[in-house]
């Protein structure tokens, strides 16, 4: 039973902007000055404009092959087996993380009314679930899920009418933070720059800026099943990151400018709210708005819960293309009468309610989750360029100028990206993708016999280079590499591999795969 073409443009644009606004507007601008001082809305704009460079990528690609979990197909054309299951493999576990981290913001949140749902970490190092907190946690994933089995009529109106209201506080926190108080003085407090470059670029992956950006994936992975995807997709994606650098910018100004002195009086990295509600509302409340900060609280739980109903539904169709590759079981690609994947829905479920096991906090979280995704975006600047030679007569909607040159820079981008997420982080990548083989090899050893893995030696030299270019970076590694160096050895690093992946390329494409996209 094939996909249904359900999606309006304008829901794909609300899908994107809605996978954008969650947590990381609730966190984000606390963490981004802590990093970056006066400075931070900085990141937010260099953020989103990476983001957008990366993003140019797959409105080609999701254009011209409008499949659902599009993302796993393009790396299938271009490389092979071998090199699609690894990707999506990290795309998929990521993906699969955001409905419980984006579950464990609301209830922290919601926490400061009812206190018996978060604890403080034992560590001292933020909060853990309690038992209760972890059956709320489970009812709220449930809610996800099973709203997003009733359809993509239903999962697109609750997530139109969510997206509102979404925006809507947003908007007003920003108003209210840059009308009630401005203190011009606070931009050159400590220096414009106060963490340095270094500090500005830690804060893309760190602060939850990149992480916020990643939000828009879903209008790609659900682009299978849009109404003239080849308009929407571009439109959508392109439109959303546009957007959000716009509201994110203001919203870091308006939250910088309405610190008191005192606050920041130690520098701008013991930036802190006695308050443990979260930095915004902690903001708020210092401020005197309590009316505003209940409404706020109430924004805490819709926006991450938008965020988690959006990840529930495009990571199923990611499982779907997974399974229709053999990378996971054929049972995933079942239907139901309403044309979800609900099987896939499910393994979703079981999977994420693992994640609810106690971390350091939101932050590091993010951290780890940035590393993946943008490492799986990489293969989409290499496909770009790999599709242009094996589907020269493809239909391209939507045609990326000077392709060689932007694909090679989104490339380096999402190097750099991983990069400075540090070495702890990418080391537990690197295990996780180590894991992924473990899995696949006690799970279905006879897809190994299709595997191209001549088409994929690059990509093992290109996470073992990763992890060692890591290891002696200057981004919590060992500093051998030292800043600036380290810049330009991931630029002739990162030319090294795209070339050696085009020239690795697989074999021509079956027309039967195509075939499909004339349904």
């Amino acid at each position: 039973m094939p996909v249904q073409r359900r999606f309006s443009a304008l829901s794909l644009l609300f899908m994107a902007i809605g996978g954008m606004v969650g947590s990381g507007w609730l966190f984000g601008p606390l963490y981004a000055a802590q990093f970056a001082g006066p400075s931070a809305f900085i990141a937010w704009v260099v953020g989103g404009v990476l983001m957008m460079i990366i993003a140019l990528t797959f409105s080609e690609l999701a254009a011209m092959l409008p499949f659902s979990g599009a993302m796993a197909r393009f790396v299938q054309f271009s490389h092979g087996s071998f090199s699609s299951f690894t990707l999506t493999w990290v795309a998929w576990l990521a993906a699969v993380v955001v409905a419980p981290i984006e579950t464990m913001a609301m209830l922290q949140y919601a926490s400061t009314y009812i206190p018996w749902l978060m604890q403080a970490d034992p560590s001292g190092v933020g909060h853990t679930l309690t038992a209760q907190g972890g059956v709320v946690a489970a009812i709220v994933m449930l809610i996800m899920c099973y709203v997003n089995t009733l359809g993509a009529k239903v999962f697109s109106k609750t997530n139109n009418t969510v997206i509102i209201w979404k925006l809507a506080i947003p908007v007003i926190t920003i108003i209210v933070l840059l009308t009630a108080r401005f203190h011009p003085q606070n931009f050159v407090s400590h220096g414009f720059f106060a963490g340095g470059i270094k500090g500005l670029l830690h804060a893309l992956p760190e602060a939850g800026v990149i992480f916020s950006f990643i939000g828009y994936s879903p209008a790609i992975q659900l682009a299978g099943e849009a109404k003239n995807p080849q308009r929407a997709i571009p439109w959508s994606v392109l439109g959303a990151i546009f957007f959000c650098i716009v509201m994110f910018v203001l919203l870091q100004i308006a939250f910088v400018a309405a610190i008191p002195g005192s606050s920041i009086a130690n520098g701008w990295h013991a930036l802190s709210f006695s308050d443990d509600a979260g930095p915004v509302a902690g903001l708020l409340t210092m401020l005197g708005f309590l009316g505003f900060v209940k409404l706020l609280y109430i924004d805490a739980v819709i926006s991450p819960l938008g965020t988690g109903f959006i990840y529930t539904a495009s990571t199923a169709r990611l499982n779907y293309a997974m399974s229709q590759n053999g990378y996971m079981p054929k049972f995933l690609q079942a239907l139901n009468k309403q044309h979800m994947p609900h099987k896939a829905i499910w393994l979703n479920f079981a999977v994420g309610m693992v994640f609810f096991a106690p971390f350091p906090g939101w932050q590091k979280m993010v951290s780890f989750l940035v590393s993946c995704f943008v490492l799986s975006y990489a293969i989409g600047p290499i496909a770009l360029v790999t599709l242009r030679t094996k589907l020269p007569n493809q239909h391209r909607p939507f045609r990326l100028p000077c392709a060689a040159l932007l694909s090679f820079l989104a490339f380096y981008i999402c190097n750099l990206i991983v990069y400075w997420t540090g070495w702890p982080v990418i080391s537990k990548m690197l295990l996780v993708i180590g894991i992924g083989y473990v899995v696949l090899l006690v799970s279905n050893r006879g897809v190994l016999k299709g595997f191209d893995f001549r088409h994929g030696v690059w990509l093992l030299f290109y996470l073992a280079g990763l992890g060692l270019i890591s290891y002696f970076g200057a981004f919590s590694g060992r500093n051998v590499l030292t800043f600036g160096w380290d810049f330009l050895v991931i630029a002739l690093f990162s030319l090294a591999i795209f070339i050696w992946a085009y020239a690795s390329r697989s074999g021509p494409i079956d027309p039967a795969e195509l075939a499909v996209l004339e349904d």
